[in-house]
């Protein structure tokens, strides 16, 4: 499997599409920095401490706003995250970040257990968007998640390549194949997924520094996107 992965510092000509920072102190709203877009709190989540300054901290609830990028094309999307504990059941899915589909997620960036392993970061990109469970691909970190620490997670989906990548605290964790790419409805959500038409995989824990760019950032990128932010 070819990376095609290059040097490079994240430039400032790269197309950061949004970047919600999550430093509301309150309310109901949050605004994304870059396009002035609002994104709605409902059910159990309010701000709290964040990994700069304020975040989210979810309990069930969940942040619906507009998508700045076109998932049928290279996108990154990365946030910082704070899971507070393991999943009770010995299988489970959790979704920090979501890209909207009519039926199902086109993306999710979070947490996943089985009966195999404590529970990995995971990013996974669905091939179809339909009321069955559609076929999923996913890149899955190699080592376990850590509770109750702020990580740095990163999913990238580079379209030319048909690859997905995930970023743990700016290293390479994993990789998966994507053959079938499809635009989602222009929406994303922070703290749940969407499954079957249903909503599901909630958060249980903290959301930062959300940002979505417009292409699949390199290797090199992501790592200096994560010092740049970990202060």
């Amino acid at each position: 499997m070819s990376l095609c992965l290059t040097a490079g510092a994240v430039q400032a000509d790269a197309p950061l599409a949004s970047h919600w920072r999550l430093d509301e102190a309150s309310g109901a709203t949050t605004v994304d920095a870059v396009t002035g877009a609002s994104g709605t709190l409902s059910g159990n989540v309010a701000f709290g401490p964040g990994k700069s300054g304020s975040g989210l901290v979810f309990g069930g609830g969940t942040v619906s706003a507009p998508l700045a990028v076109d998932t049928s094309r290279s996108f990154t999307v990365s946030a910082w995250v704070n899971l507070a504990a393991n999943c009770p059941e010995r299988k489970c899915k959790l979704a920090a970040v979501s890209g909207d589909g009519e039926h199902s997620s086109r993306f999710s960036l979070g947490f996943v257990r089985d009966r195999q392993s404590l529970g990995n970061w995971i990013f996974e990109v669905a091939e179809a968007d339909t009321d069955v469970a559609p076929i999923t691909k996913s890149a899955v970190a190699a080592v376990p998640a850590e509770f109750g620490v702020w990580t740095h997670v990163v999913g990238v989906y580079d379209a030319e390549l048909g690859e997905t990548f995930l970023y743990d605290t700016g290293g390479l964790v994993g990789s998966g194949t994507v053959n079938t790419p499809w635009q989602g409805t222009g929406g994303f959500t922070i703290g749940a997924a969407r499954k079957a038409g249903a909503t599901t995989g909630f958060w249980p824990g903290g959301v930062d520094e959300v940002r979505f760019y417009g292409r699949a950032l390199t290797m090199d990128e992501v790592f200096e996107l994560y010092l740049s932010e970990r202060g």
